[in-house]
């Protein structure tokens, strides 16, 4: 098996893990192109997953709190890229810099498998674009050119058609204005957690957030002993650091056609939704919470 390692911080490092999860080709392009205040918190999630496959059997709470810390600091090379590029995205300055807040952190996932779900349908059954609407059989394949990430058409004989900036797609309705998509987005997510989680949103990303707390602190009530093997939930954030890293490295590899029209600007706004849900932000996008 080919050795899967990156020269980082003057040591060589086994990016395998994560690898295996998202692929070489795209653990090696952050590596490549991200500035060192990414790529750290990317090599410290990858110590913190490999380390929780250590503990299986040993210490499953401790595992399972540094697969939490591994998905947290993901998210935070994300908001570092987007701080480090504020010309290119959307305003999100209110949100990005309280990384150190765990609900900020872990609310960012669930609202971004979200858009998972609907780009997986769009993926699966195509969407519009100019110049395609006549196309009736074809795939969307994420690839790799360069310094960049481009989204590969691809006809039902196999043939590329066209390299597409990945980030110049937005979700779209044919009976929902688009400045009604993002509160249709946010009503479908919610209902969505009431289905399957039995809760409100708020409740949800909140008690999401308070978990590593209750493994690792006593209350009155007692101590929280968890109920699922540390095995199992190594298999569930598998998709999770799948997502996260694909979203870092689109982020890098391409940007939005326009600032405030795209994927990132529904996105944004959704988890903005999400965190005034939760209580981090105010309806006028102030902070709720003193830093």
């Amino acid at each position: 098996m080919k050795e899967q390692t990156v020269e980082y911080e003057m040591k060589t490092i086994d990016i395998a893990p994560f690898s295996d999860i998202a692929g070489e080709d795209v653990v090696s392009f952050i590596f490549e192109h991200a500035p060192r205040k990414v790529t750290t918190r990317v090599a410290k999630a990858l110590d913190h997953y490999v380390r929780a496959t250590m503990l299986i059997d040993l210490d499953e709470e401790m595992g399972a709190i540094r697969l939490i810390a591994a998905e947290e600091e993901l998210v935070v090379a994300i908001f570092e890229w987007l701080k480090l590029n504020e010309d290119r995205f959307p305003e999100h300055r209110d949100f990005v810099r309280k990384f150190k807040n765990h609900v900020v952190k872990l609310s960012f996932y669930p609202t971004l498998a979200q858009f998972r779900f609907i780009l997986g349908d769009m993926l699966a059954h195509g969407f519009t674009m100019e110049g395609l609407e006549d196309v009736l059989n074809w795939t969307a394949m994420p690839v790799i050119d360069g310094k960049e990430i481009k989204l590969a058409i691809i006809d039902g004989k196999g043939e590329e058609l066209i390299r597409h900036n990945p980030l110049a797609v937005s979700i779209s309705r044919d009976d929902i204005p688009d400045e009604k998509i993002v509160e249709t987005l946010l009503k479908e997510f919610t209902g969505l957690v009431e289905r399957q989680q039995k809760k409100t949103l708020k409740a949800f990303l909140l008690e999401r957030a308070d978990f590593r707390n209750k493994l690792l602190y006593a209350s009155d009530a007692g101590s929280l002993e968890m109920a699922d093997r540390l095995v199992d939930l190594i298999d569930e954030f598998k998709q999770t650091y799948h997502d996260l890293l694909w979203t870092l490295a689109v982020l890098i590899g391409a940007e939005p056609a326009i600032k405030h029209w795209g994927l990132v600007s529904q996105f944004i706004a959704l988890y903005r939704r999400a965190l005034i849900e939760a209580g981090v932000l105010r309806a006028d996008n102030t902070v709720a919470e003193a830093e």
